[in-house]
This record gives C-alpha cells, sequence and structure tokens, in this order.
C-alpha cells in the first residue's frame, strides 16, 4: 500500500520545507559567527537569501499550489511516485551545497525543480480561469529568478545578477502570498466565525495586477529608485482597506486566524518599510526581512497549520505548541527587523533561533498527521 506521505502535495512538501527552512536557517548563523564548516558555500549571503526564497519558500509553495490547485478546478495534480520524485529533486538541491557537490548540478537540480512544479500544474491550470492560470506565469518567473541568482553562485555573472534575482524571487512571492491572502483569509474568517461573505469592492480589487505589475516592473528596471519605493508604498496603502473589510473581533479568539491577519499586516509594513529603505530614509533590509521574516514566515506557517488539519479531515484546533510557535515566528520578526541594528549578533541569534524553533516545532507536531491516512478514510 502506497503511503500517505505522497498522497497530496502538502505532506512531503510541508514536511521537508519546515526541516530546511528550521535547518538551513541555523546553518546560515553558524556561518555568520564564523563556527560553520561548509568550505563548499563560498558566498553564504548569496546561498542563504536564495535557500530561503527558493529553498524553505518554494517547498511551501509547491505543497501549497499541488494542493489547492485540486479544489480550485476539480483536476488531478501529481501525486504517488511523480509527486516523490519532485519532492526528491527538491531535496537534492537543497543538499548539495551541504554536501560540496558541484554548484553547477546545485543549480541544475534548483532549475529542474521549478521547471517540475509549473509541468507538474500545467495540465490542471490551462483550461481553468485566469485568476488561476496566473501562477503559472509567477512559477516561470521565479525559474528566472532563481536561474539569475545562481549566477552569483557560479561566478559566471555579476553580483548585481544575483542580486537582481534575489530580490525579483521576494518580489514574486510578495504577489503570490497576497494574491493568495485575498482568496483564503476573508473565507477561512467567514467560514470560522460563521459570518456573512466580506465584499469585495471593484474599486479595490481591479486595480491590483496593475499594482503587482507596477510593483514587479520597478523593482526590475529601476530597483532602489524614487519609482520602485513609490511602487512599494502605493501597493501597501491600496491594501490598507482591506484590514478594515476583513476584520472581526473573533478574530483575536483563533489563532489560526490572528496569525494569518497578523501575516498579512507584516507583508504591508514590509513594503512601506521597503519603500522606506529605497529612499536610504532607513535601513533597507528592515524592509526585507519584514517582508522574509513576518511575512513569508507567519504566513507560510499559519497556512501549513490550517492545510495540514484541513485536509487530513481534522478539527480547526491546533495544538499549543503550534500556537507557541506564532508567537516564535512573531518574536523572530521584531527582533530581526527592529532590534539587529542596534544589537548586533546577538539579536541574529535570537531571530534566527526562534525561527527555527518554530518551524521545528510544527514538524514535531504534524509529522505523524502528514504521514498518515486520513482518519475518515476519505483520499488526499
Amino acid at each position: 500500500m502506497r503511503t500517505a506521505v505522497f498522497n497530496l502535495g502538502f505532506r512531503p512538501f510541508f514536511i521537508l520545507g519546515s526541516l530546511a527552512g528550521s535547518g538551513l536557517m541555523l546553518v546560515w548563523v553558524l556561518l555568520l559567527s564564523g563556527q560553520g564548516g561548509w568550505t563548499s558555500i563560498q558566498n553564504p549571503l548569496a546561498w542563504h537569501r536564495h535557500e530561503m526564497i527558493f529553498g524553505y519558500a518554494g517547498a511551501i509553495l509547491a505543497g501549497f499550489l499541488l494542493t489547492a490547485v485540486r479544489r480550485w478546478t476539480g483536476k488531478k495534480t501529481p501525486d504517488g511516485w511523480p509527486l516523490a520524485l519532485l519532492a526528491l529533486v527538491w531535496l537534492g538541491a537543497r543538499l548539495m551545497p551541504l554536501a560540496g557537490g558541484p554548484l553547477m548540478l546545485y543549480a541544475l537540480l534548483d532549475l529542474i525543480f521549478w521547471a517540475g512544479l509549473w509541468v507538474s500544474l500545467w495540465p490542471a491550470l490551462k483550461d481553468s480561469e485566469l485568476s488561476n492560470r496566473v501562477f503559472l506565469l509567477l512559477i516561470a518567473g521565479l525559474f528566472l529568478a532563481a536561474l539569475a541568482s545562481h549566477g552569483e553562485h557560479l561566478g559566471h555573472a555579476s553580483f548585481w545578477l544575483g542580486h537582481l534575482g534575489a530580490h525579483l524571487g521576494l518580489d514574486l512571492f510578495v504577489v503570490i502570498l497576497l494574491l493568495v491572502a485575498g482568496r483564503i483569509l476573508p473565507f477561512f474568517i467567514q467560514l470560522g466565525l460563521q459570518v456573512p461573505a466580506f465584499p469585495r469592492p471593484a474599486w479595490l480589487e481591479k486595480p491590483l495586477p496593475f499594482l503587482f505589475a507596477a510593483l514587479l516592473l520597478a523593482d526590475l528596471l529601476a530597483p532602489f529608485s524614487i519609482w520602485s519605493a513609490a511602487a512599494n508604498i502605493l501597493l501597501a496603502v491600496w491594501m490598507l482597506p482591506r484590514l478594515w473589510i476583513w476584520h472581526h473581533p473573533g478574530i483575536w479568539k483563533t489563532p489560526l486566524l490572528w496569525s494569518l491577519y497578523l501575516a498579512f499586516i507584516w507583508l504591508l509594513l514590509g513594503l512601506v518599510l521597503r519603500g522606506l529603505g529605497m529612499l536610504e530614509l532607513i535601513n533597507p533590509y528592515m524592509g526585507i526581512h519584514a517582508l522574509g521574516v513576518g511575512g513569508l514566515g507567519l504566513m507560510t506557517l499559519s497556512m501549513m497549520s490550517r492545510i495540514s488539519l484541513g485536509h487530513t479531515g481534522r478539527p480547526l484546533k491546533p495544538s499549543p505548541w503550534i500556537v507557541l510557535a506564532f508567537a516564535l515566528m512573531l518574536v523572530a520578526a521584531l527582533v530581526r527587523v527592529f532590534a539587529t541594528s542596534s544589537l548586533g549578533l546577538p539579536a541574529y541569534h535570537l531571530a534566527a533561533t526562534c525561527w527555527s524553533l518554530a518551524l521545528l516545532i510544527f514538524v514535531l507536531v504534524y509529522t505523524r498527521i502528514l504521514i498518515s491516512p486520513r482518519p475518515d478514510g476519505q483520499p488526499g
């Protein structure tokens, strides 16, 4: 009988992604402290940002899309051995630099993963609605961003190209998270609190594709300019009414809702801080890590926690340990964004430890659930 871990995409990728997100962050801290023994990682900063964006976040995105696209379209996405093969390619890319393997093979495996994810989703999405097909375009963009990011690892491109690839990757993930939040957050609040559906004002929704495109183009063609700063801040300001529209007091009594709601706030705050950083008014890394730790970190952790319960037929009541994990991720974001400039390396260590513990708690709590069949006997 086939193991349940390859029944649906969220199962292997949430386990592997969380393990990697936890472990690779600790490796980064060791390298930052001059205590790491991985001499094969010749450029630790380039490796760190690539692995957090295209490694950790890439795994969680794969798990989410391979699961959600089935529900969106009613069509099958890979399971069984094709899913196992895609997960193995992703894992090989993560292990290659740590094991001292050739950098060319590292890049090749990483790019095969992104191409494989695109191919895996194409049959289900090709005839779907435009709002679903856009994810094929975004994954193609992540393939190109990963390719540019690897240029710096391989020494075949300037520092600027590698830097651009990483920042384009982060931008694409910000767009993806905002798109996904726009779908799931109001739905989860409505369902969890049994309240009427939230309005979706046309004046607020219709300009969003243009604002997303403006963000990507400005950061790609005119990075660290007044234009890219304006695109970041304008998108955040335009999203602010969503916080009011979606708000309900019951959110703050439900961990699977307040964690997502706070993650959305972190995304908007990150856009504003990044815009201010581009204008050289504050440290530019504040915005980047507000997006990466507070936004991406907390939202992926919260989404994984809810999806892992809902898609395995279990009650949507997280363990107290998972609530602690949410709190640790929030501490990681607050410390990394607001304390590292003044407190230095100890603050880095604290933020990285909180991040790693949060994801490790997820692994410890959810692995048994993710490798076991659904208790109701349903597929998935």
